[in-house]
């Protein structure tokens, strides 16, 4: 993946997942810098959101996040082909979000909630 080109959403969610891993633990975030010395940055983003989307999402390691999923699900359930796992990635894309949000779930109750929220009350313009 680290040759894709990224959209302005993608970066934004790259740049938040390495910030994150980073708050993790001061060794996870030595670990980083270290990579980032060594790495293009959107491969240090990569690897940083893949540890982030395992984390926030609990994954088993047979289990693909969004970040490594592909757009079919497939009968033998191979990695980043099952049901649940393109369920979740079509979310985030009908949703408009990145699949490299850092926590995914978190993420599209954002925008659920935001659509659910009732508008403002317009205000007044009339001068007493």
């Amino acid at each position: 993946m680290a040759t894709e080109i990224l959209t302005a959403i993608d970066r934004d969610a790259l740049e938040r997942a390495l910030v994150a891993v980073c708050r993790e633990s001061p060794e996870d975030a030595a670990r980083f810098e270290a990579m980032l010395c060594s790495k293009p940055w959107q491969e240090v983003g990569e690897t940083a959101v893949y540890s982030m989307q395992c984390r926030t999402l609990r994954l088993k390691p047979w289990e693909a996040p969004p970040c490594h999923c592909h757009d079919d699900v497939i009968d033998n359930a191979t990695y980043g082909h099952k049901r649940k796992e393109v369920a979740l990635r079509r979310r985030l894309l009908k949703a408009n979000l990145s699949l490299f949000e850092p926590d995914p779930i978190a993420a599209l109750e954002r925008v659920e909630s935001s659509r659910r929220a009732p508008p403002a009350p317009a205000k007044s313009t009339h001068v007493v």
